[in-house]
């Protein structure tokens, strides 16, 4: 089963508990429990409205890492609303509940990386999170922006600014998309030896994204990474050409 269906389970599970049982339970630590506690408090639904009280019971189940809980509780941190503002605090929980497959989490942590609050701007971080969001209206729109925030950069021949400007290209972040110039940002980004520009060389050439598919370029590229990297394997690098490329951009 995916997780966001268990995840949908778990939000649906108190609906219909009575508020005094599931305060028991929240009392106990249930954190579905606890969400599903501090949601009507937030709301005032079945009892007395009290951001504090929701906040107090998102807390709760933020302890034990639920991901409503945490993506709750930092949106409330963050609008300071029930308490003070904590965008360090807020940061630290939404990439809890981005990385357990929240998608509102993802797109709020993307947000703070891309405008440095809460934690240092860091594009490269505010894509990979806007990325795992990107069926979010919202996040398309951020996305939007990707490549007027890596053209400086690409222009100035830093090989980061190439590789992520490149990838804006093949995915039309924010512009037409334009796969040869994006292919050329991304191999000037690998004759400097960028370790992920040149994973995406690999790609581009075992798959046929945009190009020919070549198994000999492939395979040159492959040894270039491993050359490069010791053999260690990138956690984010092709991947990122594969957001809008269909069956028909990758030719075998």
């Amino acid at each position: 089963m995916k997780l966001s269906s268990v995840f949908g389970q778990l939000l649906n599970k108190y609906k219909l508990t009575g508020i005094n049982e599931l305060t028991a339970l929240a009392e106990k630590g249930d954190d579905d429990a606890c969400y599903e506690l501090g949601k009507r408090m937030y709301t005032g639904k079945g009892v007395a409205k009290s951001y504090e009280k929701a906040r107090e019971w998102f807390g709760k189940g933020a302890e034990g890492c639920h991901p409503g809980c945490c993506y709750e509780l930092g949106v409330m941190l963050v609008g300071a609303v029930g308490g003070e503002a904590d965008d360090e605090r807020a940061a630290r929980l939404f990439r809890i509940a981005a990385d357990a497959g929240y998608m509102k989490a993802a797109f709020e942590l993307g947000v703070m990386y891309a405008r440095g609050r809460g934690v240092k701007k860091n594009y490269v971080k505010a894509m990979r999170y806007l990325r795992k969001a990107s069926r979010l209206p919202e996040a398309g729109a951020m996305l939007e922006e990707a490549a007027e925030w890596w053209r400086p950069a690409a222009e100035a021949r830093i090989p980061e600014g190439e590789y992520w400007y490149g990838v804006c290209l093949i995915n039309g972040y924010g512009v037409a998309p334009e796969y040869e110039t994006g292919y050329n940002w991304i191999y000037q980004a690998a004759l400097k030896d960028h370790p992920k520009a040149i994973d995406a060389m690999v790609q581009i050439y075992e798959n046929g994204i945009y190009v020919e598919a070549d198994k000999e370029k492939a395979e040159y590229w492959r040894r270039k990474y491993l050359e490069v990297t010791g053999g260690k394997i990138s956690a984010d690098g092709g991947q990122a050409l594969y957001d809008n490329a269909s069956d028909e951009d990758k030719r075998s």
